[in-house]
């Protein structure tokens, strides 16, 4: 089977984390939090947004880290495309693209500018370019005491900076240790994954009648017995979690390969390599929810980065926890340049 080019990695992206996240921003997702926040952000992550954008003038500059597909330059344009649309450099260290983009008014195509494979920790702007940075769920995920340096050089005096940090005992950070824990369960040898990679082919058989050869194939019932058994498992593991969603995602698409096999709906080789891409997928969101978690913030975070930002010239630090829907989601933190 042949390749496409646009299947192969990208050569520019040079670690996991690059890799990762590029194919995940491929796929369209508007934010990194899709399975707890619908489409945009709403609720208070919203409205926080909304006051830190309202004194932004035409001619101030934005620089927004870790933008992703660009969910706060979009909300920005949604807010000020006809009264005044700053100029925006939304920064990742992923190839980004967003589509939205092309569809947005001419006053925000011409202002928002996304530049791919740029570090927070080394940012190719001037010394004082910006009247205010701004992260959601991105800046921590760097190392803090350069791209916090970085901040205090192009942020200019009198600038501000606003963002939305990961809190290390926010219910994402929960959500996502339970999810990492799932994962490998259905990544594991006696796991779900692999006993449905092991079934499909005695499916394929039993799908052109071949009833007789299945019968004389010891391997062929084990592979039955062993699906069956993980499948059970996994019904189990999901009455005891807290945050069940990925197992039952998993169980719905694996039961639907199994049918359209059966069904001939799909031919052996389209399943496993729907398979095959599924596991990588579940990989790639363990890889997202582990570094969700590495860089969630403490109490010992967060007293380092208010020291590292007054070392790099920002004062008037306000850090408080932000809610949606009642639960814990992060923290915000303003702070002005001085």
């Amino acid at each position: 089977m042949s390749l496409d080019k646009h299947d192969l990695p990208d050569p520019r992206l040079t670690n996991p984390r690059q890799q990762v996240w590029s194919s995940y921003w491929k796929q369209g997702a508007l934010h990194s939090l899709t399975g707890s926040f619908d489409g945009s952000y709403g609720g208070a992550i919203r409205t926080f947004w909304e006051g830190e954008f309202a004194a932004l003038q035409e001619d101030d500059r934005v620089l927004d880290i870790g933008t992703g597909n660009g969910p706060l330059p979009a909300l920005l344009c949604e807010l000020r495309h006809d009264t005044g649309m700053p100029r925006v450099d939304a920064i990742d260290l992923a190839s980004v693209a967003p589509g939205w983009l092309q569809s947005s008014p001419p006053s925000c195509r011409g202002k928002i500018h996304f530049h791919s494979h740029v570090s927070a920790e080394a940012l190719p702007f001037d010394d004082g370019t910006f009247s205010l940075g701004i992260s959601q769920y991105g800046l921590e995920y760097s190392q803090l005491d350069r791209s916090i340096a970085e901040l205090g050089r192009v942020i200019r005096p009198g600038g501000r900076i606003a963002l939305i940090m990961h809190h290390a005992d926010s219910r994402l950070a929960a959500v996502a240790r339970e999810e990492i824990r799932l994962i490998g369960t259905l990544l594991g040898p006696d796991g779900l994954m692999q006993a449905a990679g092991k079934l499909f082919p005695y499916l394929d058989l039993a799908a052109q009648g071949q009833h007789e050869r299945l019968a004389a194939d010891p391997m062929a019932s084990q592979a039955r017995t062993g699906f069956n058994v993980a499948m059970r498992s996994l019904g189990a593991l999901a009455e005891q979690s807290p945050y069940p969603d990925v197992l039952l995602e998993v169980q719905e698409a694996v039961a639907r390969r199994v049918d359209a096999l059966l069904q001939r709906h799909l031919t052996l080789d389209s399943a496993l390599h729907a398979h095959t891409e599924h596991v990588r997928a579940l990989q790639d969101s363990a890889f997202r929810s582990d570094e969700l978690c590495m860089h969630a913030l403490t109490k010992a975070g967060i007293s380092n980065l208010m020291q590292q930002l007054q070392a790099c010239g920002f004062g008037a630090i306000d850090i408080a926890p932000i809610h949606h829907q009642s639960l814990l989601v992060g923290r915000t933190l303003l702070a002005r340049r001085d």
